[in-house]
């Protein structure tokens, strides 16, 4: 039989992790080369003790999120297209590698490795990005592996929050790269000219700000930590290579689409939800989902007039909740709310914790934090934990989980005694 009881990671599977989250935002075909790897390792390592290592509370909504995928097409008007083989194994395979790294236990060496791997794909990947939008020509620079803008600045989120956790360490190598990943995702931000990655920056710094002010100050220092995260991100913004990004912001806040269109997004999501509530119609299937010509069947069908100005009509929902109720329909958003509510519920009380004095045990914590912070403000404009920031954010999360675990901060994890 195997069991779920704790077991730590071993130097393969701590070594093929490292690598994979290393080139996540780097290079496709390493990243999905060592993230097989690492789930080969983890296999054949629970064979070898028997163990699966212990549970994870965060596991559970991810493996509903994964077998709605797989259900939803079954149901599913657009069935013959979107089927569970052609929508449901990226993000398969993306759930399997975080669930794995979340039943592990983790040395503070093994973590600090994992740790720097992150700062440092997400510092090449900004670095990178410069290089080949210096020679392309494109409008925007963007990572490699993911391969878009928006996505890339998703990311860099990712890596801002690592590297604000990385400043309560007392090691100061881990420090120089948490400043510099904290640059990066700063000098990303006005090239990009993207104004959710801004929102999203000035939530996560303000956050990880009033985090270290209310917990060395009590209330007292919230005020000062909010103007502070203000200052820093209108003080990137107000620099010379930040021109592009104000004049965006300030078309979209005088123009007539101050949300780009989302809430009009949303307006065709609402109409034609009720089709499939429960499950939704898979993955990769929004666009067709809400079509032009779905959606105005739709609104007619009640009786009323289509409205081009109402809707419109998108490939994805550009907002976390508005894709998932299409897509995973009731069940993926009470899921996927549920993840983010345990991420906060399980890292709030030692971020804060007067009595936690280990400075990693509260990096750690914040960074997995500030990870939830940054999906779920994005989230409410961009469709956040689907793709590369998806598999390292939450990545980082597990082996934030499996850390502190192993040093006690977290139980044991309930269902030790289940088999399978």
């Amino acid at each position: 039989m195997i069991n779920y009881n704790q077991r730590a990671g071993t130097l393969v599977e701590v070594l093929f992790l490292s690598l994979a989250i290393l080139c996540i935002p780097l290079f496709e075909a390493p990243k999905n080369i060592f993230s097989a790897l690492f789930l080969i390792a983890w296999v054949m390592q629970a064979v070898r003790t028997k163990s699966l290592g212990a549970n994870c509370v965060f596991n559970w909504p991810i493996v509903g999120l994964a077998a709605v995928l797989w259900l939803a097409p079954m149901f599913s008007a657009y069935g013959d297209t979107i089927t569970p083989l052609n929508s449901a194994p990226r993000w398969t395979l993306l759930a399997l590698f975080v669930i794995a790294a979340a039943q592990l236990d983790y040395s503070r060496s093994q973590l600090l490795l994992i740790w720097a791997a992150l700062l440092v794909g997400g510092l090449w990947a900004v670095v990178e990005s410069f290089w080949v939008w210096s020679s392309n020509g494109k409008d925007y620079p963007e990572f490699r592996s993911v391969g878009h803008v928006n996505h890339s600045s998703m990311y860099t989120l990712v890596t801002l929050a690592a590297g604000l956790g990385a400043l309560y360490l007392q090691n100061r190598w881990l420090q120089v790269l948490g400043l510099l990943a904290i640059a990066s995702t700063l000098a990303f931000l006005p090239p990009s000219r993207s104004l959710v990655g801004g929102v999203a920056v000035t939530a996560v710094l303000i956050f990880a700000i009033s985090i270290y002010a209310v917990w060395r100050w009590s209330l007292r220092g919230l005020p000062a930590a909010i103007a502070a995260g203000v200052i820093i991100v209108a003080g990137a913004l107000m620099t010379p290579p930040a021109a592009n990004f104000r004049a965006e912001l300030a078309y979209r806040v005088s123009g007539d689409s101050i949300f780009s269109g989302r809430d009009t997004i949303l307006n065709s999501a609402l109409a034609v939800w009720d089709r499939h509530p429960i499950l939704g119609t898979g993955w990769f299937s929004f666009g067709p989902a809400t079509s032009e010509g779905v959606v105005r069947e739709a609104v007619e069908a009640e009786g009323l007039e289509y409205d081009p100005n109402v809707y419109w009509h998108y490939g994805h929902g550009h907002n976390l909740w508005t894709t998932m109720l299409i897509e995973r329909g009731l069940v993926g958003i009470v899921l996927v709310t549920l993840l983010l509510f345990l991420y906060f519920r399980t890292f709030l009380p030692i971020v804060l914790g007067r009595d936690q004095n280990d400075p990693v045990d509260r990096g750690i914590a914040v960074g997995g934090l500030l990870v939830a912070v940054g999906f779920v403000v994005a989230g409410l404009g961009n469709t956040t934990m689907m793709n590369e920031h998806g598999q390292a954010g939450m990545a980082f999360i597990a082996v934030a989980y499996g850390y502190l675990r192993g040093r006690g901060l977290l139980g044991t994890g309930a269902g030790a005694s289940h088999q399978v």
